[in-house]
């Protein structure tokens, strides 16, 4: 929840209503006009009311409430989704629910009176899914939800619109009300019917007009509204009397630059306002001139407009017959601004750039959307191409996905580099896209030709994401020949940037662990960090730490291991999504165990618990709780790792379609303790449902897991043979024993412990071998 700037004044009575009523209904609706304060009480409310989260809905249509909400929920949770080998994707609906399964929220839906039914609709739905939510609600009439409570909202308390206009009035001139003054004061709170936001605008105008010549400009101004429309409410007559008067005195440029900033839904960063007001041609003082006037106002580093003086803007600017002049300002504007803050999501600014894409995003759809309808193609295909590099490192598929739809018949009959970009991006999109279970797989042949010409179109580019796709499309296309089995990431070309060979040769050692190539994963792994560490991109650069560590852990070299993926852990922290970090302290995990430092590998696990509650992200609990019982089971201690086990499949079944990868590390999970209750038939047959989702991910070290619970299952039954098999295949699928695996060095301390022992099996036994070996053939599909 945003914090408070000044101190509600008044509002107690229904201050304490919303909270009786939140303790009655799970939907309470603040109704009321514009201006009178719904949205200060209901976050005043929402503050006392904790956990609690903010959606704003003035700047969404009616089919972008439910994104809204992702947004809301946090960049984090927003940016987690999670894709299944070619890339299946989280809806929004999934992403959302997921993050507030099993959660005590209060989600406050702001401003709903324009997505009325979109908001009624949302909300029923969110309480169907989550019986502990509560929904505070603003709008201007009722959504209709059943069991919806209202709390209405009128005018202030005389006494109440008294003090406000007089702090008011005191903050803006440096004095207090003086007695003379009172009688013009009473009739200002008067004529403006003792709305919170027309007081304190009027308030405002103390600075340079006394309270007399106040109240008799608000009377000149009511009195041009009486012909104006009379079926609006009065309230709203005034509030415009206000703002119209307000207009009055700007000059050309200020006026120019408040319909402009109507445009920005974000607000403008204050570093961006002289950019800003370069492409409006108005000087960048009149932001601050409009500042002191209190149409706009700064707020966490930007400058803001309210809401109603945002829809003022609007009307102006469209009666003005500019709104496509201005529309194509800030679209030029924002296009230069996004390729600007792209090249340093790839260096050591990453960070800074990140922020500005997050706060950007209201900003950078309005323009999207408005370049799609308003034949502004241009400027639509350079935003979309350089805001795909932000999507991709933020996990944000789905946006990237529906923005690359729309623009790619624009970028067809464009010729730019950019076009390129968002061509071979769409292309590939489209077809991993294909592969999942919705949609038919594609045919590679469909694909050929155009990956062809557009390959040699992008290797005369000089622009770093176009040198990469050439090599990427080959790889591309060899994947849909092969269905997927066969993927190969060509060496990277000397005379491309260094930023492109070292995403090239990161992607050549992502694979090669998966396939247990551990000579072309040594290989890739240390170019990558050596490139990355060049260009100083610190993203790229937890990539190839990552894959470092997992060739040193299998390597034996377990204290450089630990060392590097706290590096990259450390990288990725403010960068990717919580669940994602989970993976990465998993491997960090399994190393403190092995040297046996015990007691730090418990805190990595209770801060990794610590982490995915703070984010509020099912997929985050999940990996964490996956990840303390791996430590339980390696500890010893399977009561501990069947609670941990518990709760991370109560976090699976709001995932409506998990990975094969967990799901296969789950199921191996369950086999053990299984195992360990006596209750062998069920712990083959969760074997091999381990190895069948394994084999489907077509995921090595995956696969190799699996075997390796297979080994401990089997060395438990007595099959020591089999056991040694098992394990020599998950060496050969790793391309080498795995030395940072607690289960896998527990098992072949085992075997070197045991004696020779009998080769006789009995009829229960044979029956163990033949299982054994029938999971052991799904392996090595």
């Amino acid at each position: 929840m945003p914090a408070a700037l000044t101190e509600l004044i008044g509002r107690e009575s229904e201050l304490a209503r919303v909270a009786e009523q939140l303790e009655l209904s799970r939907l309470v609706t603040i109704l009321g006009p514009g201006g009178a304060g719904k949205t200060r009480l209901s976050l005043e409310a929402a503050r006392a009311h904790p956990p609690a989260a903010l959606v704003e809905l003035a700047p969404a249509g009616p089919e972008e409430v439910w994104q809204a909400v992702l947004g809301a929920l946090g960049r984090d949770v927003r940016a987690s989704a999670v894709s299944e080998g070619a890339g299946t994707t989280a809806t929004v609906r999934e992403r959302i629910l997921d993050a507030l399964a099993g959660r005590e929220l209060l989600l406050v839906l702001d401003n709903c009176e324009h997505v009325i039914d979109a908001a009624a609709r949302l909300a029923a739905e969110l309480f169907a899914a989550e019986p502990r939510l509560r929904v505070l609600a603003t709008s201007r009439e009722p959504l209709g939800v059943p069991g919806e409570a209202f709390v209405p909202l009128g005018p202030l308390a005389d006494a109440d619109a008294e003090r406000l206009f007089a702090d008011r009035v005191r903050a803006a001139r440096g004095h207090p009300l003086e007695a003379r003054e009172a009688d013009a004061a009473r009739r200002i709170r008067e004529r403006l019917d003792g709305l919170p936001l027309a007081l304190e605008l009027a308030a405002a105008k103390a600075r340079t007009l006394t309270i007399d010549e106040l109240a008799a400009g608000l009377d000149d101004r009511f009195a041009l509204l009486t012909g104006g429309v009379r079926t609006a409410l009065p309230r709203h007559q005034t509030l415009r009397a206000l703002i119209d008067w307000s207009w009055a005195l700007l000059d050309e440029h200020e006026r120019t630059l408040l319909q402009a900033a109507a445009l920005y839904p974000a607000g403008v960063a204050i570093g961006d306002a002289a950019e800003v007001a370069d492409a409006h041609a108005v000087p960048v003082g009149a932001f601050d001139a409009l500042v002191d006037k209190s149409l706009l106002h700064r707020s966490g580093g930007r400058y803001r407009a309210l809401e109603t003086i945002r829809e003022y803007g609007l009307e102006r600017l469209g009666e003005s017959g500019e709104v496509d002049a201005r529309r194509r300002e800030q679209a030029a504007r924002m296009a230069a601004a996004v390729e600007r803050e792209d090249r340093r999501l790839r260096g050591p600014e990453v960070h800074a750039a990140l922020r500005w894409f997050d706060e950007e995003d209201d900003n950078l759809a309005g323009v999207l959307r408005y370049a799609m309808s308003g034949g502004l193609d241009e400027w639509a295909v350079r935003i979309v191409a350089g805001t795909a590099w932000y999507w991709i490192i933020r996990d944000r598929n789905e946006d990237a996905v529906a923005w690359l739809e729309q623009v790619g018949p624009i970028a067809e009959r464009v010729e730019s580099d950019e076009a390129l970009i968002v061509r071979t991006i769409g292309l590939m999109v489209r077809g991993f896209s294909g592969m999942d279970e919705v949609r038919e797989a594609p045919d590679a042949r469909e694909f050929a030709p155009e990956l062809a010409r557009l390959s040699e179109l992008a290797v005369e580019s000089d622009n770093d994401i176009l040198q990469v796709m050439p090599p990427l499309m080959r790889a591309f296309a060899t994947a849909l020949e092969s269905g997927g089995d066969h993927v190969e990431v060509p060496a990277d070309d000397i005379r491309m940037s260094p930023w492109a060979r070292g995403m090239l040769a990161a992607l050549r050692a992502a694979f090669a662990h998966n396939r247990g190539r551990l000579d072309e994963l040594r290989e890739a792994s240390a170019l990558a960090v050596e490139l990355f560490e060049q260009v100083g991109d610190l993203w790229g650069l937890a990539l190839a730490r990552q894959m470092r560590s997992q060739w040193l852990a299998v390597t034996g070299r377990l204290e450089e291991a630990l060392v590097v993926a706290d590096q990259s852990t450390a990288d990725l922290r403010a960068i990717t999504s919580s669940w994602d970090l989970q993976q990465q302290q998993s491997l960090a995990v399994s190393v403190l165990i092995r040297l046996g430092r015990i007691e730090e590998a418990r805190e990595r696990v209770r801060r990794m618990l610590s982490d995915a509650e703070e984010a509020a992200s099912g997929r985050a609990m999940l990996f964490a709780h996956i990840g303390a019982a791996l430590l339980e089971f390696a500890l010893g201690d399977v009561r501990a790792a069947a609670d941990h086990l518990a709760e991370a499949d109560a976090a699976a079944a709001d995932w409506p379609s998990m990975p094969s990868q967990l799901t296969a590390l789950t199921s191996a999970l369950h086999a053990r303790l299984a195992l360990d209750a006596g209750r062998a038939d069920e712990a083959w047959r969760l074997l091999e449902a381990a190895a069948r989702a394994a084999s489907q991910s077509q995921d090595h070290p995956i696969i190799a897991g699996v075997a390796v619970a297979l080994a401990e299952v089997e060395l438990a039954v007595g099959l020591r043979d089999g056991a040694a098999v098992s394990l020599e295949l998950a060496a050969e699928l790793r391309g080498a024993p795995d030395l940072s695996d607690p289960f896998e060095h527990a098992v072949r301390q085992r075997l070197e412990a045991a004696a020779s022992g009998s080769h006789e099996r009995d009829v229960a036994t044979s029956a163990h071998m033949a299982r054994a070996d029938a999971i052991r053939q799904i392996l090595r599909r």
